[in-house]
């Protein structure tokens, strides 16, 4: 990034963007997105005096610390800020026009605190992709207010691809917005302005091949990686756990209007229900039908003992526009909500939920949590609103995911089981491709991603290997026509 206080091209329009527009700089690397927030800053300390109350943000402390030098340093350079104080106990520049920024690192809703009480004119938070879930920069946004005249608050933020909280900045902002135009933002009830910069926007770059050629070695051979920070592409994930075996053509079946309950060879032992509960985050029920053969599903061939994910309840809070947010939760599900959502669910697909036998019906450890209810346990109240269900296979995570993927890679092949998804499954499609790596453990998921559907999926096909969840079908009953089950 440039150290120079000639702005870029780019950096000449941004400064330019009115007061009345909150800003998302995009991009790659060396492009010179802090070097402007730099400018913003200290523009913006200039102009309102006294009414500028800022406030700087970052989910780690060492990159804050990079900001935070780069402000002294050009604070030096400016003489209508000579005498501004640092206090660095208190994470504080206090400006000699009368303005102050708050310097904070910000990871969750808790760390709002820092600002309870405090009116800021202006936000920045630096890489916000950084930030798995909104909901922090939400709570930030609620303290923006400002009583002096002209002082319009503004929020600024700088987000790269393949980060993980560039899920939610790419679903709410970056799939709908065109760069430099304002686009209304339903999730800040507000207009941003996209800036899109690459290091092929930055001239001070000195012998730019070889930065490009450094990127790309530091990206270790990742192509994903390399297109998001040499080129800031969102197209791609880097690091994502399923993009190697990830082939949505392959994956994806028809809609044929439910389950095939007119083929004679259809049975409702052959389907299953697996929920992840949630209420803070996001509840994930899926409808499965596990093929007894190799057979035809809307003109696909699809092999014997393959899985195929039907239909799903999926409990997000989507914005008023209808944006769909994966990573948040209705916060007033209840457990009757929830079994009355499956009963329709199940319906609509051509089955009653009781057709489905109580061991293909899974549930995570939730299932025996307490919720300070009379009744006890979620599967006590599930099963009191009409929908038992059973604890899913206990273990470690990895071999889940392992066997995920197995399947995904058999996709489009029908010799052998493979895992497909109907449309209808709409958080497996938006979710699935953007889950990335743990840090701490590379053969572990990063649990902060939109992983809810993945645990659903993990607990299916966990518990479709084990013995103690087969169920066999008996005679007819002679009541209504139905099979009778018996479980072994």
């Amino acid at each position: 990034m440039t150290k120079s206080w000639d702005p870029l091209p780019w950096q000449q329009m941004g400064l330019s963007v009115p007061d009345a527009y909150d800003l998302l700089l995009s991009g790659g690397r060396g492009g010179g997105k802090s070097t402007f927030l730099v400018m913003l800053i200290l523009r913006d300390a200039l102009r309102f005096g006294a009414g500028y109350v800022g406030a700087l943000v970052r989910r780690d402390l060492s990159g804050l610390r990079k900001l935070e030098k780069e402000l002294l340093e050009q604070i030096d350079n400016i003489p209508e800020l000579q005498g501004t104080k640092y206090i660095s106990s208190r994470k504080e520049l206090r400006f000699t026009t009368g303005g102050i920024l708050y310097l904070h690192f910000i990871k969750d809703e808790a760390a709002f605190s820092r600002f309870q009480g405090i009116d800021l004119s202006h936000c920045y938070i630096d890489e916000s992709g950084q930030i798995p879930d909104p909901a922090p920069i939400l709570r930030l946004r609620s303290s923006m207010r400002s009583t002096v005249p002209g002082v319009v608050p503004r929020m600024v933020l700088t987000c790269n691809p393949n980060n993980s909280g560039s899920w939610w900045h790419y679903e709410h902002i970056i799939r709908k917005a065109v760069p430099w135009r304002p686009q209304h933002v339903e999730l800040f009830r507000k207009e941003v302005v996209l800036i899109h910069s690459t290091l092929y926007d930055n001239p001070h770059i000195v012998d730019r091949d070889s930065y490009i050629e450094a990127l790309k070695a530091s990206c270790n051979f990742d192509s994903a990686k390399i297109q998001s920070e040499v080129y800031g592409s969102w197209g791609t994930v880097s690091g994502s756990f399923f993009g190697h075996v990830w082939d949505q053509r392959a994956i994806q079946v028809p809609t044929i209007g439910g389950l095939p309950v007119r083929d004679s060879r259809f049975c409702p032992t052959d389907c299953w229900l697996t929920l992840d509960w949630g209420t803070r985050a996001p509840s994930s029920l899926l409808l499965a039908y596990k093929m007894p053969e190799r057979a035809s599903w809307g003109g696909k061939m699809i092999g014997a003992g393959s899985v195929v994910l039907v239909d799903e309840i999926y409990t997000d809070q989507p914005t008023p526009d209808g944006t769909r947010q994966w990573n948040q939760g209705q916060r007033t599900l209840t457990t009757t909500k929830l079994v009355d959502m499956a009963f329709k669910m199940c319906r609509r697909n051509g089955i009653q939920l009781t057709d489905i036998p109580t061991r293909h019906r899974l549930m995570d450890a939730a299932l025996g949590a307490e919720l300070g209810h009379r009744d006890g346990s979620l599967g006590n109240q599930l099963k009191d609103a009409g929908a038992q269900f059973i604890a899913a296979p206990k273990g470690r995570r990895p071999p889940g995911w392992q066997l995920i993927a197995k399947l995904l890679e058999a996709s489009g092949d029908f010799s052998v089981p493979a895992l497909y998804a109907t449309p209808n499954v709409e958080s497996f499609w938006a979710t699935m491709p953007t889950l990335t790596y743990s840090e701490r453990d590379p053969e572990d998921l990063d649990s902060d991603g939109p992983d809810h559907t993945a645990d659903a999926l993990r607990y299916l096909l966990m518990a479709m290997r084990e013995p103690k969840y087969s169920c066999k079908v008996g005679p007819a009953d002679g009541k209504n026509g139905r099979p009778s089950f018996r479980t072994y």
